[in-house]
C-alpha cells in the first residue's frame, strides 16, 4: 500500500473504534436524560435497577390501584398470582376517584412516567423498585385482538 492510501485507511479505523468504544453495553447505563423521559420495559427496569436509579422513565404494564398495593405489573397475571416481585410500587394516591387520572389506569394496561427509585420498594420490600414523582398515566388502548 502506499502511504497515500494507508494514512486515510489508519484515520478511518481509529474513528470507527473510538465511536464503538463509547457505546454501552447492553444492559449496561441508562442513556443520559436530556429532560425526558426514557421508554423502558418492566423486564430490563427490573433486571438492572441501578442503570435506571433516579431517572425518568417511560413504563408499559398492568396497573392496580388498591391501599398499600398501587403498582404496576408486567402482567394482569402478575397481579392475580400475588407476583409484586415482577412489578413496581407506584407513587400514587391510594384510592381511584371517578374522574381521575388513577381511574383511569385502574385495572388496565397503562403507559406511566415518572422517575424510577432501585432502593425505594415501598411496603416491607414486596416491588423491584418504585415509580416516583408521576407525570403521565394513561390508559394503553392498543390492543392486537380488536378488530
Amino acid at each position: 500500500m502506499t502511504r497515500r492510501l494507508c494514512l486515510p485507511v489508519v484515520a478511518v479505523v481509529a474513528l470507527t473504534l473510538t465511536v464503538w468504544a463509547k457505546q454501552p453495553p447492553a444492559g449496561g447505563p441508562a442513556p443520559p436524560d436530556p429532560g425526558g423521559p426514557v421508554s423502558v420495559s418492566l423486564i430490563r427496569l427490573i433486571a438492572n435497577p441501578d442503570a435506571f436509579d433516579g431517572k425518568l422513565v417511560r413504563v408499559i404494564g398492568y396497573v392496580r390501584i388498591e391501599h398499600e398495593g398501587h403498582a404496576i405489573y408486567l402482567h394482569r397475571e402478575d397481579y392475580v398470582k400475588a407476583l409484586s416481585k415482577n412489578g413496581l410500587w407506584l407513587a400514587a394516591n391510594d384510592s381511584a376517584p371517578e374522574g381521575s387520572r388513577e381511574a383511569a389506569v385502574q385495572n388496565r394496561y397503562a403507559l406511566i412516567e415518572g422517575r424510577f427509585s432501585a432502593k425505594e420498594t415501598e411496603h416491607r420490600g414486596l416491588w423491584s423498585g418504585s415509580i416516583r414523582e408521576i407525570t403521565r398515566m394513561e390508559p394503553w388502548h392498543f390492543d392486537r385482538d380488536k378488530k
